[in-house]
């Protein structure tokens, strides 16, 4: 497989929708309903906060997914790495983030 269509698809499913958006989760009403008023403005809403432990996990299902169902059992996602800055990230494993669901096929 070429590394190519790994990034591709990671683009297609996670990057384009969180780029450049402003990620809120929906219990903020507030602040839901603030940015509903603005005209363009892309929002993405979440069911956690979004700190990038939460969306690290939330990243790791949703590229598992879309790996699986492109290659089927040929690839299989073991970890997430989200930067939030050079020198701070959070990482989501297969185990933290599928612990008791079908993602989990060991």
């Amino acid at each position: 497989m070429d590394y190519s269509e790994v990034k591709r698809i990671a683009n297609a499913e996670l990057v384009e929708k969180w780029d450049h958006a402003f990620l809120v989760c929906s219990t903020d009403l507030k602040l839901l309903q603030f940015l509903e008023s603005l005209e363009n403005h892309k929002t993405v809403v979440l069911d956690v906060p979004p700190t990038a432990e939460n969306l690290a996990l939330i990243a790791f299902r949703v590229l598992d997914a879309a790996y699986r169902d492109t290659y089927g059992n040929h690839l299989r996602l073991e970890q997430v790495r989200l930067f939030e800055t050079p020198n701070c990230w959070a990482d989501a494993t297969r185990e933290q983030a599928c612990p008791d669901s079908p993602c989990r096929t060991d």
